[in-house]
């Protein structure tokens, strides 16, 4: 699957980042595992996802430089 980073928590390694799939446009999101997610009030976690944090500011930052223009 051929991604292309988009905007992340830092400009190298492995930090929180969101991603486009190559193929379909869908986004991948890495973040930080959230402890006990079951206990997320209001959020119910099908079988086969998962819930992931990621800062704020990764979003905003994507908006700002791609979707404000």
């Amino acid at each position: 699957m051929a991604v292309t980073r988009l905007v992340g928590e830092c400009e190298k390694g492995t930090c929180a980042t969101l991603y486009r799939v190559e193929e379909t446009g869908d986004l991948l999101v890495q973040g930080y595992d959230v402890e006990n997610a079951g206990a997320v009030v209001g959020v119910e976690i099908p079988a086969g996802e998962s819930v992931v944090r990621i800062p704020a500011e990764i979003i905003e930052r994507y908006a700002r430089e791609h979707l404000a223009r």
